[in-house]
């Protein structure tokens, strides 16, 4: 594990959160317990209204949406740096890395991935173990999010660099470089998956990002999960009322 110098380690983005954010208080924080959970995010802080207020807000239960069975992605070998920001376990891209998904004619480079335990998203009620976000933004501000279900197996497969990496709750906001990664292979082999219109799943819950949300889960082994516990116990919204449209 590399430690960047000091001096080249650039301000980060701390949260998916942070980069669609308008201007909260630098004091506001958020949790998922108590009084800072999810059910009172709306009124933390005026920039979280949406929160509260939104009519298209995930995580949701997924019980009617299609199966598509093609997925536009273009993810190649790329580097990234890993930090815990005190509320997930992040993986940062360089500018520019080359990976994208394309919806709607629209190309979203991959900027970060997440982590979140348990599962966010249910498909008919059920949950999984964890659920990882893959997060692309376009230049002026347009997201799509990759979500996949995580469940305890035998082996933790391409993820398992990325965990073998996991900075220590004590180091928030360290970072360390990670070694080249392909992020094709955290997916699961079968390209089937969900879409829908939602939000960001943490504050400030903007509406409007594209989200896809793969129907097979992929393997996490038990030792990497509960290393993940030790760090992050539990990160996770509830689902989201659908308001009919």
């Amino acid at each position: 594990m590399k430690l960047k110098p000091a001096s080249l380690v650039l301000p980060l983005v701390v949260a998916l959160s942070v980069l669609l954010a308008p201007a909260a208080s630098s004091q506001t924080s958020f949790g998922y317990r108590g009084d800072i959970g999810p059910a009172y995010w709306g009124t933390l802080d005026e920039a979280w209204s949406t929160c509260g207020t939104g009519t298209i807000q995930s995580p949701v239960d997924l019980t009617h949406q299609r199966t598509w069975m093609t997925l536009p992605i273009d993810y190649a070998s790329t580097d990234g740096e890993i930090f815990n920001n005190g509320h997930t376990v992040e993986v940062e891209l360089p500018e520019g890395n080359g990976n994208t998904i394309t919806l709607d004619g629209i190309v979203y480079p991959l900027v970060q991935f997440h982590f979140h335990t348990a599962s966010e998203h249910r498909v008919l009620g059920r949950g999984y173990d964890m659920e990882m976000h893959l997060v692309h933004k376009t230049a002026d501000g347009q997201y799509a999010v990759i979500g996949v279900f995580l469940k305890r197996g035998t082996s933790s497969g391409a993820l398992a660099p990325i965990f073998a990496e996991l900075p220590n709750i004590v180091e928030e906001n360290v970072n360390y470089e990670l070694p080249d990664f392909n992020p094709a292979g955290f997916l699961p082999p079968s390209r089937a998956h969900y879409r829908y219109l939602g939000s960001l799943t943490t504050p400030p819950c903007t509406e409007g990002v594209k989200w896809i949300v793969m129907r097979d889960p992929v393997t996490v082994s038990d030792e990497d999960m509960a290393q993940f516990a030790n760090q992050i116990s539990f990160n996770a919204r509830y689902v989201q009322r659908v308001v009919p449209r």
